[in-house]
Order: C-alpha cells, then sequence, then structure tokens
C-alpha cells in the first residue's frame, strides 16, 4: 500500500483558484436555472468546453498516449452523475447550502481512496478531514427530518464527485492533463445532451445575461481549465490532499452567493467556515512539515547537530544516505 503523496505550493495555488471560480459557479447556475433547463445548460456548458480544448490544444487531446480515452470516458461518466445531481438539486435548494453539502466528498475520498486506489492517508490528513467533516456538519445544520430533494440530489452529487477524484488520483499521474479533460469533458457534453433528450420534456436554453454570463463562465474558467488544472496538479497531489483544498469551495459559494444573491449563512455558517479553512492549513502545516523532513533530513529550524537520528538508514562510507 502506497503512502498519500502531497503536491507542490504552485499545485496547491492552482487548485485553490480553480476552487474560488468553482465558488462563484453555484450563484450563476441557480440564476441561469431560473430560464433554462438543467441538462440543456450541461450539455451546452461540457460542449463548449470541450469545443475550446479541441481546438486550443488539439495535437494533445485529439492524440493521446495508450488508455487516456478510457480513463478519460470513465472519468467524465463520474463527472457527468455529479454535475447532473448538482445542477439539478439547485432547483430545489440554495447556492450555498448546495456547495457546503457538495464539499461533503472531502469525508469521503480519503475512504474511496484506500478502497480503489490502495493509498494510505497521512495522519494530518486524517485529522484535516474530521475537522473539516465537523465544519461541513455545523454549515449545514442537516437533520434526516430537514434534507428537502434538492438536498438528497446533491448528496449524491457529492459521491459522484468523490469517485471522480480519487479515479483522477489513479489515473492523472499515467496520461497528458490535456488529454484527460478533453476525453472527459467530450463524454460528459455527450452524456448530458442523452440526458436532455431523454429526461426534459422542452428542453430549453434562452440567452439571458444570466444565462450567458454562466454559460462562459462555467465552461471555459470552470470546465476547461479548470479540469485541465486539476489532472496536471493530481500528478502530483493526492486525491486526499486534492479534496481537502476543495473544501474551500463551499466558502467562496457562499460569499459569492451572499454578494449577488444576498444569501445568509449566519454564525453557524461562520464557524462551519472557520473550521473548514483551518482544516486547510492543518492539512498544508504537516504537508510543508514533510517536504522540510524529506529535502534537510530534519525538521525545519533545527541546527545539524541537534537532528534526531534517520530511522531505517545507515551511513555508507562515502557518507551518501541509501535506503535500508
Amino acid at each position: 500500500m502506497k503512502l498519500e503523496r502531497h503536491g507542490s505550493l504552485r499545485a496547491d495555488l492552482s487548485l485553490v483558484g480553480i476552487t474560488a471560480v468553482w465558488g462563484f459557479t453555484f450563484p450563476a447556475m441557480q440564476l441561469a436555472l431560473r430560464d433554462a433547463t438543467p441538462m440543456a445548460f450541461m450539455a451546452a456548458r461540457f460542449a463548449i468546453a470541450a469545443i475550446a480544448l479541441g481546438l486550443i490544444f488539439r495535437g494533445r487531446a485529439l492524440r493521446p498516449g495508450s488508455g487516456a480515452i478510457g480513463s478519460g470516458i470513465l472519468l467524465g461518466l463520474c463527472l457527468t452523475a455529479g454535475s447532473a445531481l448538482q445542477i439539478s438539486g439547485l432547483l430545489y435548494t440554495t447556492a450555498s447550502k448546495s456547495a457546503f453539502i457538495t464539499a461533503l466528498y472531502v469525508v469521503l475520498v480519503p475512504l474511496f481512496s484506500l478502497a480503489l486506489a490502495r493509498t494510505r492517508p497521512r495522519i494530518t490528513s486524517l485529522a484535516a478531514v474530521l475537522i473539516a467533516g465537523a465544519g461541513l456538519a455545523e454549515i449545514t445544520a442537516i437533520r434526516l427530518h430537514g434534507l428537502n430533494p434538492g438536498d438528497m440530489l446533491t448528496v449524491g452529487c457529492a459521491v459522484a464527485f468523490a469517485l471522480h477524484i480519487v479515479v483522477a488520483e489513479i489515473a492523472a499521474p499515467r496520461h497528458d492533463a490535456i488529454a484527460l479533460g478533453f476525453w472527459q469533458t467530450l463524454t460528459t457534453a455527450a452524456a448530458s445532451a442523452i440526458l436532455m433528450v431523454a429526461i426534459e420534456h422542452r428542453p430549453g436554453l434562452p440567452m439571458t445575461p444570466w444565462t450567458i454570463t454562466a454559460l462562459l463562465v462555467t465552461s471555459l474558467p470552470a470546465t476547461a481549465l479548470a479540469f485541465s488544472v486539476q489532472m496536471w496538479a493530481q500528478k502530483e497531489t493526492s486525491g486526499t490532499h486534492t479534496a481537502l483544498i476543495f473544501c474551500a469551495e463551499p466558502v467562496f459559494a457562499a460569499a459569492f452567493a451572499r454578494l449577488i444573491q444576498q444569501e445568509r449563512l449566519g454564525m453557524r455558517g461562520f464557524v462551519g467556515g472557520a473550521l473548514i479553512l483551518g482544516a486547510i492549513l492543518v492539512s498544508e502545516l504537516g504537508t510543508r512539515r514533510r517536504i522540510g523532513l524529506a529535502a534537510g533530513g530534519r525538521p525545519a529550524g533545527l541546527p545539524p547537530e541537534t537532528a534526531p537520528p534517520l530511522r531505517g538508514r545507515k551511513s555508507p562510507p562515502s557518507g551518501r544516505l541509501h535506503r535500508s
């Protein structure tokens, strides 16, 4: 069983950036759904994203390596399930609540990662997951009798997105990030079109200001760019660590919903948001400490003469360190 891997600061900041963009999409999509039907919006969103990736990165997108198409299709099916359940749930629940329920995948990713990717999470990641779970429970204030249909659909979305992150953890180190991004986006566009024809009696996508805004934001920065960046970042970091960074998504969503739709979270929302951000900080501190140990063989700031002995290592005559 392999140990959970953590990425560079550049990868982490990239994931935070796309998390902020995804946070904006919650109120934007909810406003667009006043006029558009869910599957029609999804089909258009992912079709635009696939076309953009195909045109800009034609060589890498259309000539993937061995196995990249299959992995991209599997990622696309997970993405279709998560996106369809999420956008359908937005018809019945608030943007901020949808975002926080979606973020429940942070609790599920370590379990799925252990079962499917055989990746053992670090202690700091497990501690961060517990803190994040407490924050999500606080901010959603969910009780079994209080779940409306939109909440239930969004819980299913969290399961699908957790599977998406774990599949990406397995596939991303093996394949080109652009190829994976293109094929999963194309798969989601095709699947969304099939769902639109199958379940929507009168598909609609009127070009209102919010529909156009939501389409442009969700298709280009939030899909074409974001999922390609995620595939690149997950070459360097684990699914658990990625999920913890994505925990900030509902915090961004709540902030944008407050600015755009005047939604209020209340004191529980602020406490829960603080716990979620604290969970990310715990994970990051654990990551940086590990990097310091790996780089210098001792905790950062500890003088060489007081550094603890390294377990399981012997110093050969040449002075170089080799694994025993």
